[in-house]
């Protein structure tokens, strides 16, 4: 027990050859199903988790987005709908990691963590948590499209954990439109916010324009004839992190 939750606490457990991740989530879903308290524990780490007065808010952040990612895979790890009884722990943890507006890694952990609800709790049991996911989504979607448009694909170039932090809320969208409407009931309702269910043409403006279609506006026009290959229900965004912003523009 104490090499697992040892090694998921190692800051480089989350870089090891994807591979050998299905042993460790065996590993993982036994050794809670095992001890009910390690679970409890870690959410309180999550939760209660400060900066020392010694310490950097760097290094705090950093800290705050291990424990997260360590809290997304263990549920990620464990039966569907194991921990539907802390749901307002979760999500207390999620709504005061959104505070910590320039933690960048920070933010980006949270937002895979929705992505892991999404995937291993019934829809109903986080209802309450998609009004400030959505919320957020959209806000730090618009501030994409406004650094797009104010200072063009560059501006990401000197920070990767900005960028990476748009990848992730990216990812949440781009999840979001490949599920089925049954298991994310609550985004249809604000699906219009986001992407367009048709296009537009030179003989008809619309009066709105969809944040998705404004994002791909501000792209490089000469990007715009680069291929794109989807899968037919497969999320688009694959990669654990990218290195240029202009990456995300097929996507868009």
């Amino acid at each position: 027990a104490v090499v697992s939750t040892q090694s998921t606490g190692d800051p480089d457990f989350f870089i090891i050859d994807p591979t050998s991740l299905p042993q460790w989530k065996i590993i993982t879903e036994h050794l809670i199903a095992h001890d009910n308290l390690l679970f409890a524990d870690l959410l309180m780490r999550v939760t209660t988790a400060t900066g020392g007065l010694l310490s950097s808010n760097e290094v705090f952040y950093t800290q705050k987005a291990r424990l997260i990612r360590r809290l997304s895979f263990t549920i990620y790890c464990c039966e569907y709908n194991q921990y539907c009884k802390y749901i307002s722990k979760i999500q207390e943890c999620f709504v005061e990691a959104m505070k910590l507006n320039q933690a960048y890694q920070v933010i980006r952990e949270v937002f895979l963590g929705f992505r892991v609800l999404i995937l291993r709790m019934s829809p109903g049991t986080f209802t309450p948590l998609w009004p400030i996911m959505l919320n957020e989504l959209y806000g730090h979607l618009i501030e994409f499209r406004d650094s797009l448009r104010t200072r063009g694909d560059s501006s990401f170039d000197a920070n990767p954990r900005l960028l990476n932090m748009y990848l992730s809320i990216s990812k949440l969208l781009d999840q979001a439109l490949v599920l089925s409407a049954e298991m994310i009931p609550d985004f249809q309702v604000h699906n219009w916010a986001f992407v367009c269910d048709r296009p537009t043409t030179d003989d008809t403006e619309l009066s709105f324009r969809c944040l998705a279609g404004e994002i791909a506006d501000q792209y490089d026009k000469a990007l715009e004839d680069e291929s794109v290959k989807r899968t037919a229900n497969a999320p688009f965004l694959t990669a654990p992190s990218i290195a240029d912003v202009r990456e995300l523009q097929p996507f868009y």
